[in-house]
């Protein structure tokens, strides 16, 4: 039996013309919680397309599997602050990697995730537009799911997580839950937090394969002071269900770091400001941060998109009083621009393939992510 017959039924009946190797994401997570002493699945919210060459590359050299994945912020059902629609994210993972040449049995597995499908008041409208998105992208092909009811109260969170995730479990795909809001007022998350979302969602049969937990990071161009130990407590409450944990806000965090995520029962770290940083030829700091300039953030002339289309994106921000994060919704006015570039500019392309690439493969070797295709291919039912 080809592998090709063992990938999800819902990616398969999306595109049944397809070679690539989408995988469930259980297959990446097992693999990531038993291979050898672990290993960190790296999940890209690339935001634009222009980041997926390099990053399938050196997936592919590295035979390192991969996660694409991205938040309802970033693409919902008309197209979030990047202009991917969810059904638009999801094909041009599939396109890109069929060109690259990435299928057939010996492809390098990866998964798509919807991550961050988001709740964040407990009412009807917030709940029906959560459910449409999560029906709409198992339809799609998505092969792994996150659910975020972490800025809702404990039993608001459990109630909404248990609803949403039942029809992911039953389509018998991956899924992550969240306990505590990334980077939220309330501070970090506590290991009981963890355990009673945990314990009640298995008492209901919707065991998640990952809890995404507060410890310490936050989203954007923010140096994380991620509390390891924390982590490292949580997983070990965790560990009787099986439950590993979901790092999120990994930009800033310095590679050392990153390399010791799997002692602390961290097993799929989320990487997207970074690729908006190297696509963009930000200069940024020893950790990954973009450094600012004013309300922006000072641009590498020979890194990147133009420095034209740099000045464009930065008078637009200014204009609409967009600064520092807030420069993240500059992705969907440029985003043919941008496309146009880099297919039509040898030079851009050429620049932001390489960077993207050399950024991919050190996190891949710093995540313990090489070679690790095999295994995952040998676990796919």
């Amino acid at each position: 039996m080809s592998l090709l017959d063992k990938r999800p039924e819902n990616f398969k009946k999306a595109y049944p013309n397809s070679k690539v190797l989408a995988v469930n994401g259980k297959a990446i997570i097992k693999s990531a919680m038993t291979e050898g002493d672990h290993w960190v699945a790296m999940a890209c919210n690339i935001r634009h397309q222009t980041a997926l060459p390099g990053i399938i590359k050196a997936s592919m050299e590295l035979n390192a599997p991969v996660i694409y994945e991205i938040a309802l912020s970033e693409s919902d059902m008309k197209g979030g602050y990047t202009g991917l629609t969810p059904k638009g994210f999801i094909d041009v993972v599939v396109d890109i990697n069929e060109k690259m040449g990435n299928t057939g049995d010996k492809a390098v597995p990866f998964a798509i995730h919807r991550d961050h499908t988001t709740v964040k008041n407990p009412t009807r409208k917030a709940f029906d537009a959560a459910d449409e998105i999560i029906r709409k992208s198992i339809e799609y092909g998505y092969t792994f799911f996150s659910i975020d009811a972490s800025f809702l109260p404990m039993g608001q969170n459990i109630a909404i997580s248990s609803l949403l995730s039942k029809q992911v479990v039953d389509a018998g795909l991956a899924y992550e839950s969240e306990v505590g809001e990334i980077g939220g007022k309330e501070g970090n998350s506590t290991v009981t937090d963890a355990v009673t979302l945990v314990e009640e969602l298995v008492r209901l049969g919707l065991k998640p394969d990952l809890i995404a937990i507060n410890n310490g990071t936050s989203h954007g161009n923010t140096r994380g002071n991620i509390d390891l130990d924390l982590s490292r407590r949580t997983y070990q409450a965790m560990s009787p269900w099986g439950v590993g944990i979901a790092q999120h806000g990994t930009t800033g965090t310095p590679l050392e770091e990153i390399g010791n995520f799997y002692k602390s029962g961290i097993f799929k770290a989320n990487i997207g400001t970074h690729w908006q940083n190297v696509t963009w030829g930000l200069v940024t700091d020893e950790t990954g941060v973009a450094v600012a300039k004013g309300p922006s953030y000072q641009k590498d002339p020979n890194r990147g998109v133009s420095p034209e289309t740099w000045a464009q994106m930065e008078k637009m921000a200014a204009e609409k009083g967009w600064k520092g994060g807030d420069m993240k919704s500059l992705n969907m006015p440029f985003r043919e621009a941008i496309i146009k570039e880099h297919a039509e500019n040898k030079k851009i392309r050429d620049r932001i393939d390489a960077d993207v690439y050399a950024s991919a493969a050190a996190f891949f070797k710093a995540l313990k992510g090489v070679g690790k295709a095999e295994h995952v291919k040998s676990l796919l039912k």
